[in-house]
C-alpha cells in the first residue's frame, strides 16, 4: 500500500518541534584563555541563566502545517487482464522482444549517453556533500608556522626584532541537539535519492532507446510499404497508358493514374525523411554522431505473451521516481527540523598550543610553550524574524516535497492503469486491422483484374488500391503501438512483472 498515513510520520511529528521555538535569540560567550586571563565563572553563569529565562518568555506563534490527504490505493489494478499471474520474471523485460542487436545498442547508450552521465555527476556531487556533512561532526585541526622580522626607529635609535611561532589549533562543535547529525542524515538521504535518480535515468534511457528502435523498424516497414504502393500505381498507370494508346480509355483515366503515382512518390519521400529523423534521434541517444546510418531490421516482433492478471500494486514501490521522491520528502523533513534547531545555542571548543620565540632554533623548546582553551556558547541575538522565515521556507519545501510525492504516486497509477487497458485494446485493434488488410488486398487485386476486363472504372480501381494501402499501414501501426505501449507499461511498473 503506497502513500499511507505512515508515510507522513515526519509531517505529523512537526508540532513537537514547537519547543524549539520557545528560546529567544541571545548570545553568550564563555572564553577561558590563558591562566593569566581570568573570567568570573559565577558571573558568566548568572548572565547566561538570566538571558535564557528572559528568552523563554517570548514565544513565536505556531506555524500551521496542512497535511496532504493520504491516497487510498487498491491492492490490484482495475484495468482488464486475462491471464493468471505466475512467478515474476527475473530475466528482464527486454527478453520477450528477442533482439540481441537492441540489447547491444542499449549497452552502448548506457555507456555514452549524456543524460545518464549528468545523473552520475549529480550523484558524485551528492556524495561530496555527504562527505562535507560528516566532517562537521569531527574536530578541525590546523597547523601554522610563522616567521617575521620588524624594524622600529625612535629617537635616532633603530631596533630590529624577530618573531617565530609554531602553532597547532583544534576546533570542535558539540552536537548538543543532534543538529549536525540531522544535517548528515539529510545529506545522506539526498545522496540516496541521487543514486535512485541514476537508476531512473538508466531505466528511462533503456525504454527510450527501445521505443526509438522499434519506431525506426516501423518507419522502415512503412517506407517499404510506400515503395510497394508506388510500384503498384506505376504498374496500373502503365496498363492505363496502354489502354489509352489503344483507344480503350480516355485521357481522364490516364491523368488520374499519373496523379496517384505522384502522390505515392511524395508519400515515399515523406516516409524516407521520417526514417532518417528517427535514426538520427536514436543515434543521438547512443552518443553517436547523428548521420542516419544505423541499420535496423525489417520486421517488428510479435507480442505473444499476455500481461499476467493479479499484478500487485506494490510493484510501484520499486519504481525509481517514487522511491527518490520519498527520499526527498524525508530529507525535507530533516531540513525543516534543522531549521527549528538553529534557534538553539551552539557549543564549540577551541584548543591552541605551540611555541613562540625570537629565535628560530627555540621553536622546539618546551620552555617557550604556550596554550589556551576557548569554549563558546553562542545563541543568535535579535534574529527572530530571520530564523522564523528560514524555518517557514523549509516548511514550505517540505510541503512541496509531500505534494510531489503524492503527485508522483498518482501519476504512476494512471500510467499503469492506462497501459494495462491499452494493451487489451491494441490487441483487438491489431487483429481487426489484420483481417481488414487481407480483405482490402484481395479487393484491390480483383479491382485491377476487372479494370483490365473493362468491368469497373478507374475510380473504383484507385479507391481499392488506396484502401489496401491504408489498411496495411494501419495494421502495421497498430502492431507498433502495442509494442510501444508494452514498453511504456514496463517503464511505469519500474521493470518486469
Amino acid at each position: 500500500m503506497l502513500f499511507t498515513k505512515s508515510d507522513f510520520i515526519i509531517l505529523r511529528a512537526l508540532p513537537r518541534l514547537d519547543r524549539y521555538r520557545q528560546t529567544a535569540p541571545i548570545s553568550v560567550i564563555i572564553a577561558p584563555m590563558r591562566p593569566r586571563h581570568t573570567v568570573s565563572t559565577r558571573a558568566a553563569t548568572l548572565l547566561t541563566t538570566l538571558l535564557l529565562i528572559g528568552g523563554c518568555a517570548h514565544q513565536s506563534p505556531p506555524l500551521v502545517t496542512p497535511l496532504p490527504t493520504p491516497i487510498s490505493t487498491p491492492q490490484q489494478w482495475h484495468a482488464l487482464t486475462t491471464e493468471p499471474i505466475t512467478a515474476s520474471s527475473e530475466q528482464g523485460w527486454l527478453l520477450p522482444f528477442n533482439s540481441p542487436q537492441l540489447e547491444a545498442l542499449i549497452n552502448q547508450a548506457l555507456q555514452h549517453n549524456y543524460s545518464t552521465e549528468r545523473a552520475r555527476l549529480h550523484l558524485q556531487s551528492a556524495r561530496q556533500q555527504s562527505t562535507l556533512s560528516r566532517q562537521a561532526l569531527r574536530p578541525t585541526t590546523q597547523g601554522k608556522i610563522s616567521s617575521g622580522r620588524s624594524r622600529t626607529q625612535s629617537s635616532g635609535t633603530t631596533l630590529h626584532s624577530s618573531s617565530h611561532g609554531l602553532e597547532l589549533s583544534t576546533t570542535w562543535e558539540a552536537d548538543l541537539w543532534q543538529r549536525l547529525s540531522d544535517q548528515q542524515q539529510a545529506t545522506l538521504t539526498r545522496e540516496e535519492a541521487s543514486s535512485i535518480d541514476l537508476k531512473a535515468a538508466r531505466l528511462s534511457l533503456t525504454a527510450e532507446v527501445t521505443r526509438n528502435w522499434f519506431s525506426a523498424i516501423e518507419s522502415k516497414q512503412l517506407m517499404l510499404l510506400s515503395e510497394e504502393r508506388l510500384e503498384q500505381y506505376r504498374k496500373a498507370a502503365s496498363i492505363i497508358k496502354q489502354h489509352y494508346s489503344s483507344g480503350i480509355t480516355d485521357a481522364l483515366d490516364l491523368h488520374l493514374a499519373r496523379s496517384e503515382v505522384a502522390i505515392a512518390e511524395e508519400r515515399l519521400a515523406s516516409q524516407q525523411l521520417e526514417q532518417e529523423r528517427i535514426l538520427r534521434k536514436l543515434e543521438t541517444l547512443l552518443g553517436h554522431y547523428p548521420a542516419a546510418e544505423l541499420e535496423v531490421t525489417n520486421t517488428l516482433p510479435l507480442i505473444t505473451t499476455p500481461i499476467p492478471a493479479g499484478l500487485p500494486s506494490a510493484l510501484l514501490e520499486r519504481r525509481p521516481d517514487i522511491e527518490a521522491s520519498h527520499k526527498r520528502l524525508q530529507a525535507a523533513g530533516l531540513e525543516r527540523t534543522i531549521a527549528a534547531k538553529n534557534r538553539l545555542p551552539t557549543l564549540s571548543l577551541t584548543a591552541k598550543g605551540g611555541t613562540t620565540s625570537s629565535e628560530l632554533n627555540n621553536l622546539l623548546d618546551w620552555d617557550y610553550l604556550f596554550w589556551n582553551l576557548l569554549g563558546n556558547l553562542t545563541q543568535p541575538l535579535f534574529q527572530q524574524e530571520r530564523l522564523e522565515a528560514e524555518e517557514q521556507l523549509k516548511q514550505i519545501a517540505q510541503q512541496q516535497a509531500a505534494v510531489d510525492y503524492a503527485e508522483t504516486i498518482l501519476q504512476a497509477f494512471q500510467e499503469v492503469e492506462n497501459g494495462l487497458a491499452a494493451d487489451h485494446y491494441h490487441q483487438l485493434r491489431a487483429a481487426a486491422l489484420e483481417r481488414a488488410a487481407k480483405e482490402s488486398q484481395q479487393a484491390a487485386t480483383l479491382a485491377l483484374s476487372r479494370y483490365q476486363g473493362g468491368l469497373v472504372d478507374i475510380l473504383t480501381l484507385l479507391d481499392a488500391q488506396q484502401r489496401a494501402y491504408d489498411r496495411k499501414s494501419a495494421h502495421l501501426q497498430a502492431i507498433a503501438a502495442r509494442i510501444d505501449n508494452r514498453i511504456q507499461l514496463h517503464l511505469a511498473l519500474g521493470g518486469s512483472y
